[in-house]
């Protein structure tokens, strides 16, 4: 089966929603990343780079002292042959308070500037919250996945808001092992991310298996992600990993 490189690259802004971005609820006691943070990712489809994505954390001042408040940044554009087949340059922004050890979601906002397409979406959480407590938006799952110290075996399920859509996502943690990238060795976490039965209207293309090595310290973050679809491997890498964890050449001790 044929698939468009609009279907393609639809799967890619899945993948940087629900990959990078994914976490559990739980008790937050400090974000990852310090402000003015950012990470870089490439995103590869059987093999050949496709797109570029960043997150960027800002933190804003907040008259509450026992609050800390984030202005969470995100990009997603094509490169290479997939810029000029299929232009993608989406943002994605959201504002989130810790407060009281937890991640509490202000507001979302998405601008998608595609070829032949163009969406615009701001989403205010205050009411959202008040009906379910527990939900979140990709971009402040982030803060909770990185908070969260993760064991082998720890499971749970989160909603997360995508596309005005509720989407259960169960997270588990199978493994913890030594990732091999380029000839360097990072401790990592593997996570399973199980999608089965959600339906998110964004492509075609069906994902049979999310999986994520977090960083095996107090970062918690993602290194390294890998995605099976019926359109083909997809695969999103932390380019500048070098930035924020520490490693071990290959063979040495």
């Amino acid at each position: 089966m044929k698939y468009s490189s609009k279907k393609f690259l639809k799967v890619i802004f899945l993948i940087i929603l629900f990959f990078v971005c994914n976490g559990v609820f739980i008790k937050a006691e400090e974000f990852s990343l310090k402000d003015g943070e950012k990470l870089n990712f490439s995103l590869r489809w059987m093999g050949i780079i496709g797109g570029k994505s960043t997150i960027e954390a800002q933190k804003e001042s907040t008259p509450n002292s026992a609050e800390s408040s984030y202005l969470l940044n995100a990009t997603l554009r094509t490169v290479a042959f997939a810029d000029i087949v299929f232009k993608i340059r989406d943002e994605f922004s959201s504002l989130v308070i810790l407060n009281n050890k937890q991640v509490i979601p202000v507001w979302w906002e998405v601008t998608m500037k595609e070829k032949n397409y163009k969406y615009q979406e701001k989403t205010d959480f205050k009411k959202i919250l008040e009906e379910e407590p527990q939900i979140q938006n990709p971009l402040s799952a982030l803060c909770l996945l990185s908070s969260r110290n993760w064991e082998v075996g720890d499971n749970i399920v989160i909603p997360i808001l995508v596309h005005k859509k509720v989407c259960p996502i169960k997270v588990e943690a199978v493994s913890k092992e030594p990732l091999n990238i380029y000839g360097k060795i990072f401790n990592t976490i593997l996570i399973n991310v199980a999608v089965e039965g959600v339906e998110l209207d964004i492509s075609s293309a069906k994902i049979k298996d999310f999986k994520i090595w977090l960083s095996d310290d107090d970062k918690k973050l993602p290194i390294l992600m890998k995605a099976n679809t019926s359109a083909g491997l997809i695969t999103v890498i932390l380019d500048n990993r070098e930035e924020f964890f520490k490693w071990k050449d290959f063979g040495k001790n």
